[in-house]
């Protein structure tokens, strides 16, 4: 499974928390990604967390100044006004990393 069919489950998830999570939090819903994520056997096996790749890029994509580049997910939901607008996003912004993703092993 590739970074770009995997966005298919964070659609799913982020359109429809509560299907997945006993409240539909975000904090839930991120937490259910990562550890589905885990087990998909999608993207790189060398991170502790399977979303550190994205979490990277974020960083770099808003040029976020930190002594460590990579973004946990309070701050990324303080990012927005709501748990409603932390999903819109974070559904668009993984498909913007996994088609970057895809470019950037076209282009290796």
């Amino acid at each position: 499974m590739t970074e770009n069919e995997y966005f298919e489950t964070v659609e799913a998830v982020c359109e429809n928390p509560r299907r997945y999570t006993p409240t539909g939090t975000f904090y839930e819903a991120v937490s259910f990604l990562e550890g589905n994520k885990m087990c998909s056997g999608v993207g790189k096996r060398n991170y502790h967390m399977p979303f550190t790749p994205f979490r990277k890029w974020i960083v770099k994509k808003f040029k976020i100044q930190k002594s460590i580049p990579i973004i946990d997910w309070v701050e990324f939901r303080e990012m927005f006004l709501s748990d409603s607008e932390a999903f819109n996003n974070l559904k668009s912004l993984y498909k913007e990393f996994a088609n970057s993703s895809i470019k950037q092993k076209q282009e290796a």
